[in-house]
């Protein structure tokens, strides 16, 4: 519940980016010549309802309770199956080949999660973010410098770091601190939320740059991480809004229990 607003403001904050680049340069957008008929538009829409469907379902299997966040991503899978094979979409090695990409983007995903829960290990073992704790609290500072200096570290931290690993490595260690500051943990967990989107589209270790390769090989990884750090810019923005008004997160949550 207290994702759905700032969710929902993202969602604005990307758009008006986009909106933004097309006014900026026409030509990443050009206008559409030919004229399209009312019919037209209607069908092409429709061809959006076996996708919609698939998220309504997903979405209704987790506030309903019957599929738990990390399971819906089977659920999901299982209803793009089902969904395929009632339109007879599954003919002409067409499973097989989705089992193929799949291995292939999985495979290389794990060795990314490999390598960041590696590196979170050595840094937990270390001590690093511990002593980064320890000063950020000992601090002589106002409380929101100290979540100013933590949303820093987790923007270096993205870089570098798999989602997994900077859950593992900054929750345990800043969520006491956080709350200890005054701050709510539901707010606090939005805003790691989005660190860690910022995280998935930041070089060198973006997953999703890497997912986005693999799905579209013409498309250099360079080229990849270039159009995709432009989006950085609204997720900040966004950090930055809820920092100022914090009941964007906890409006709903509040209503709710």
């Amino acid at each position: 519940m207290g994702g759905i607003l700032p969710g929902l403001m993202m969602a604005a904050l990307l758009s008006a980016t986009v909106i933004i680049q097309v006014l900026m340069k026409p030509e990443i957008a050009p206008r559409i010549t030919q004229r399209v008929s009312f019919a037209e538009r209607v069908s092409t829409s429709a061809q959006a309802i076996p996708t919609i469907l698939i998220a309504v379902m997903i979405i209704v299997s987790l506030y309903v309770g019957i599929a738990t966040p990390s399971e819906t991503g089977a659920f999901g899978a299982a209803a793009a199956v089902l969904v395929a094979l009632v339109m007879g979409r599954l003919r002409g090695g067409v499973m097989q080949k989705a089992l193929q990409k799949t291995v292939r983007t999985t495979g290389m995903f794990m060795l990314l999660l490999v390598g960041g829960l590696f590196s979170s290990f050595v840094l937990t073992r270390l001590g690093v973010p511990q002593d980064v704790s320890n000063y950020l609290t000992g601090l002589d500072v106002e409380p929101w410098v100290i979540i100013v200096m933590i949303n820093i570290l987790l923007l270096i931290m993205g870089m570098f770091l798999d989602p997994l690993s900077i859950l593992v490595i900054v929750v345990p260690i800043f969520l006491e601190t956080v709350v200890g500051l005054g701050y709510d943990p539901i707010w606090f967990g939005v805003i790691v939320t989005i660190q860690i989107e910022i995280a998935a589209i930041t070089p060198p270790v973006g997953l999703n740059l890497f997912v986005l390769r693999t799905v579209v090989p013409d498309l250099s990884l360079s080229d990849t991480a270039r159009g995709a750090l432009i989006f950085v810019l609204p997720m900040l923005l966004g950090i930055v809004l809820l920092m100022i008004f914090p009941q964007i997160a906890l409006w709903l949550p509040s209503v709710m229990f």
